[in-house]
């Protein structure tokens, strides 16, 4: 294999879902490693998210930090996104961290950061909400929607009491902007869409335009959340495959 790819799936992504994606990048050379993060223990305990980043960076020094190929990171939604910015927190706090750091060469954020530098109780509610739906109407046999008529008034009345009670996941959901942007300087490849009713285009864009001439960004306007790979799949491999077979030549 010529380096690793770190796949980092959406809220309620299974290995499964995530299986197309990593075969790709197999086929690039990579080796696959994939987390599909656990969400509601992420978001129900203060340190979460830290939990599992720590996890991840724990595995990446194990499997990486002594291997000289390149290691690429390919991250889906806000769960990916807070995945991923815990883990760069765990590396960069551990002594080993650096090694793997070093090893980077791109990222890739598929439908994400789709929040605002100061998340309010009602914008996190609703988007939390969202999130939260398809996974509670699949655990229900229902197929799976971003709102439902009966199920969303007492989500959306829960979440923002969570939201209200969670002031430290707040502020390091919020924290995970700069922790993303200053961490490192391998290019960053969003993929969004402005008919992405999950994640708004303007939290993308207001994020893109903070990283200068890292950032690389492909967007469409008619895929939904985490559906680009499907609705226009040879333009999203294709930029996926020219990002990754740059960071393999550069590192």
């Amino acid at each position: 294999m010529r380096g690793h790819a770190v796949i980092l799936g959406w809220a309620g992504s299974t290995a499964r879902q995530l299986r197309g994606v990593a075969s790709f990048h197999r086929s690039l050379g990579l080796e696959p490693i994939v987390v599909a993060p656990r969400v509601f223990r992420a978001m129900a305990l203060p340190w979460g998210w830290r939990r599992e980043g720590d996890a991840l960076a724990r595995r990446l020094i194990d499997r990486c930090s002594a291997a000289p190929q390149p290691l690429v990171v390919h991250a889906f939604s806000n769960a990916g996104f807070w995945t991923y910015a815990a883990t760069l927190r765990a590396l960069s706090g551990h002594r080993h961290g650096q090694r793997v750091l070093d090893r980077v060469g791109a990222l890739i954020l598929d439908s994400a950061p789709g929040f605002p530098p100061h998340i309010r109780s009602g914008f996190a509610a609703r988007s939390s909400a969202m999130a939260m739906m398809p996974i509670l109407l699949r655990a229900l046999g229902r197929p799976p929607a971003l709102s439902h008529p009966i199920l969303d008034p007492p989500l959306r009345a829960f979440m923002r009491l969570w939201a209200l009670a969670s002031p430290r996941q707040i502020r390091r959901m919020e924290a995970s902007l700069a922790i993303v942007r200053e961490t490192g300087d391998w290019p960053i490849l969003t993929l969004c869409s402005s008919a992405d009713l999950l994640v708004p285009i303007e939290h993308v864009e207001a994020f893109v335009a903070t990283l200068g001439e890292r950032a690389r960004t492909i967007r469409w306007e008619d895929s939904a959340h985490v559906r680009h790979m499907i609705v226009h799949r040879q333009a999203y491999f294709d930029a996926i495959r020219a990002l990754c077979e740059e960071a393999l030549r550069e590192r």
